[in-house]
């Protein structure tokens, strides 16, 4: 059964999130504002003309925006997410050069916003948005958000689990956290490679050194080569490995908190009692 006003509030969250008026989005569809007023209200709801109109406008399926009924199904909900990650890919890829970059900044929205939400307390969850600074939660595990772009969740059984890491990886962690190494990590990319020289150019380190580390982080999965005869790559050159350049990108934000001057623990632990 579709409930009016919840569909009302799911139009008025859409809107808002799109940076539209009532207005502005009445001269879009061509209607008043006065309905556009009344069906955010839920006192009516648009006909199926317009309901077509509105979900082109938000660039959502008007499917979901009838799904009204609440839903515990937490792989249902995961489902639906994924429909419209789906639908904003294919609904804006001709248009965007980097869509996976938009959607990826628009999940990192909403990730934010049902991160802070898990306290269960509307005021103190507006105001550690707010705040907008380093927070660490239990006791799922630790969680990590930052406004400067760390984001990162470890579940506490991982850590318990995993066994001691062996001298090699060891090794390579330590030439990780070297102002060499550290430099080396700040100018490659994931996605495309970057040649030696360019390496020396932005770093300012010494051949002999750089090679060391190159040749270290390429044996440690760290990184990758890449030669100019291999698909997609118009040129050769270092980039992160698919494998382990994960790591490369935590370390460097590790060295980050360590480096920060306030932080913030959360109050939001389970209570027993």
């Amino acid at each position: 059964m579709l409930d009016q006003k919840i569909f009302g509030e799911k139009l008025k969250n859409h809107r808002k999130m799109l940076g539209y008026t009532q207005e502005a989005v009445a001269d879009k569809l061509e209607v008043s504002a006065q309905a556009v007023s009344k069906w955010e209200s839920g006192d009516c709801l648009p006909d199926c003309i317009n309901l077509k109109a509105i979900s082109d406008l938000y660039k959502i399926s008007a499917d979901v925006l009838l799904e009204t009924e609440s839903n515990g199904d937490v792989k249902a909900v995961s489902d639906k997410i994924e429909q419209i990650g789906t639908e904003f890919i294919w609904a804006n890829v001709s248009k965007y050069e980097n869509i996976h970059l938009e959607l990826g900044n628009d999940l990192l929205s909403m990730w934010k916003g049902l991160y802070f939400a898990e306290c269960g307390d509307k005021e103190k969850s507006k105001e550690s948005k707010e705040q907008g600074n380093l927070r660490i939660c239990g006791p799922f595990g630790t969680k990590i958000w930052d406004d400067e772009g760390i984001i990162c969740v470890i579940k506490s059984e991982f850590i318990r689990n995993i066994a001691p890491s062996s001298d090699r990886s060891y090794d390579i962690l330590s030439e990780l956290c070297t102002r060499e190494g550290q430099q080396i990590i700040r100018v490659l990319y994931p996605h495309k490679p970057i040649s030696k020289d360019k390496i020396i150019e932005e770093t300012g380190i010494e051949i002999h050194r750089l090679n060391e580390l190159l040749l270290k982080f390429t044996e440690g999965n760290i990184i990758e080569y890449i030669c100019d005869n291999r698909v997609h790559f118009s040129e050769s050159g270092y980039k992160l490995n698919g494998c382990c350049g994960i790591a490369a990108y935590m370390m460097a934000a590790t060295l980050y908190i360590l480096d920060k001057k306030q932080y913030t623990v959360s109050e939001y632990l389970c209570n027993p009692d």
